[in-house]
């Protein structure tokens, strides 16, 4: 299976992301409160988010269909 090594880079991504964002929600609660940029970075976070959920649905509907070999050039 090629794709196993995908999902495996794809999921430990995903487990750094939510750690990420849950250290930001504990540095708004503890630290500092949001500020303009912060909110303009977590709006870009959210588009963002949005456009991969949206590359993960296409996954989905990906046929297989192999590119065939380029035939070799006449001599």
């Amino acid at each position: 299976m090629r794709t196993l090594e995908h999902h495996a880079r794809i999921a430990t991504d995903l487990s750094s992301l939510k750690s990420r964002i849950a250290a930001l929600a504990n540095s708004f609660k503890e630290f500092e409160p949001r500020n303009a940029a912060d909110e303009a970075l977590i709006g870009l976070m959210l588009e963002q988010s949005t456009a991969l959920t949206a590359a993960a649905q296409a996954l989905l509907i990906v046929q297989y269909d192999p590119t065939p070999a380029d035939p070799e050039p006449a001599p």
